[in-house]
């Protein structure tokens, strides 16, 4: 019971946070995406499986909460929590490098899902496939990595787990 009220309210507190304030801190159009940044610190402390959840009801909030195509978001943040709980296991350092690297890859790779599935279902308003934007996000979501990673290892995973990447 305890793990899914951390669960319940780190991605509601992502949610709130890529709702409220990332609109906010946002730096040219660059605006840092919380809740991904969320689902790949939890998937680094949960695994394939806790990762894949998390993506997939951060994904689908973030589509009901948005303007966006329903659907899109869930389908790219399930596939990251997924491959980056499986890094959890592949990966084994004590660097704090690690997580904001994973961050920075899973960035472009959700834009890429994105940007292929609007252009699968023939979306006509999607927006531009910008390299510069991507590279930014990138960025931004590696920078807020080193913020959002500690508070999730405090209540995420017990000590080893919290002791994986420092």
């Amino acid at each position: 019971m305890h793990r899914r009220l951390v669960f319940f309210v780190i991605l509601v507190i992502a949610l709130l946070i890529q709702l409220t304030v990332a609109p906010e801190i946002s730096i040219g159009t660059v605006r840092p995406d919380i809740l991904l940044v969320a689902t790949v610190c939890w998937a680094l402390f949960e695994g394939p499986g806790q990762g894949a959840l998390f993506g997939f009801s951060g994904g689908l909030l973030e589509d009901i909460f948005s303007t966006a195509v329903l659907g899109v978001s869930a389908f790219a943040k399930t596939i990251i929590g997924y491959f980056c709980g499986e890094l959890r296991q592949r990966v084994i350092s004590k660097s704090v490098i690690w997580p904001i690297i994973i961050v920075f890859f899973a960035s472009i790779l959700q834009e890429l899902i994105r940007f292929a599935s609007w252009t699968m279902v023939g979306l006509e308003q999607r927006p531009p496939f910008s390299i510069g934007i991507i590279a930014g996000l990138a960025l931004y979501n590696a920078l807020i990595t080193l913020a959002v990673y500690p508070i999730i290892g405090r209540f995420a995973g017990g000590e080893e787990r919290a002791l994986m990447f420092q």
